[in-house]
């Protein structure tokens, strides 16, 4: 009997305190919070975390406020956020979009170094990566060290992009080079049918197209063959 009230009482404490923090910001201070964090006014976060706020809260949009610093290149809010025992680097918005991947996009390299080596944030996960996120803007230092830190080169989104598609989508030529040094698959197609070498023609990017078809000749032996479903014509 003693050790059910012991249990009875730990999970009361426990709901009790799960509905503290649930209830600890109320909508202006989130308000605030949200102001703070896209004018880097670390001040008002410190004191709104000292109330008890919690450095998870997120925008009535669903944004979590470390998202919204990072985005907003809020330097101070970022790095004090970071530093909070209790902060969740790996809670995403509405769009699943992680810190991680916000930064990566950004090209925010010693961000997204601290996120990985000092926060420990996942590299890779379920559809759309850090890695998409970071050649979709051509971001090569970004990517090089995401693969160096453990990202998969040819993660596929849940539609089937790679990063690859969107290194070349982007236009950058040396991240294109430096994906398939790594290993980057050119046949490996989206679900509408459509590799790397289409999106290049998709995008009007002739030169890309044809030096990808030419590492295709190179690797395969045989010309490209071509998408699997006609290419959308460009409307004039």
């Amino acid at each position: 009997m003693r050790s059910h009230f012991w249990l009875n009482q730990s999970l009361f404490s426990l709901l009790m305190a799960i509905g503290l923090s649930c209830s600890a910001q109320t909508e202006d201070q989130i308000n605030d919070f949200s102001k703070a964090a896209k004018f880097d006014d670390v001040s008002t976060v410190k004191s709104l975390i000292s109330k008890g706020v919690s450095p998870n809260t997120v925008d009535p949009k669903g944004n979590p406020m470390l998202n919204l610093a990072i985005r907003d290149k809020s330097t101070k809010v970022t790095e004090f956020l970071l530093k909070d025992p209790n902060i969740d680097v790996d809670l995403s918005n509405t769009y699943g979009e992680t810190p991680l991947m916000i930064a990566a996009i950004e090209g925010d390299l010693p961000v997204v170094k601290e996120l990985v080596l000092q926060n420990h944030s996942r590299v890779d996960h379920i559809g759309w990566t850090p890695m998409h996120y970071a050649c979709s803007k051509g971001q090569l230092e970004v990517a090089q060290f995401l693969v160096a830190n453990g990202a998969v080169v040819d993660s596929t989104s849940l539609n089937g992009t790679t990063p690859l598609m969107m290194a070349v989508q982007s236009g950058n030529e040396q991240l294109i080079r430096f994906l398939l040094d790594q290993g980057a698959d050119i046949s490996i197609r989206n679900g509408m049918g459509y590799s790397a070498i289409d999106i290049a023609d998709i995008y009007e990017k002739p030169w890309i197209s044809t030096g990808l078809k030419s590492r295709w000749q190179k690797v395969y032996k045989q010309p490209y063959p071509g998408p699997l479903r006609p290419i959308p014509a460009k409307s004039s």
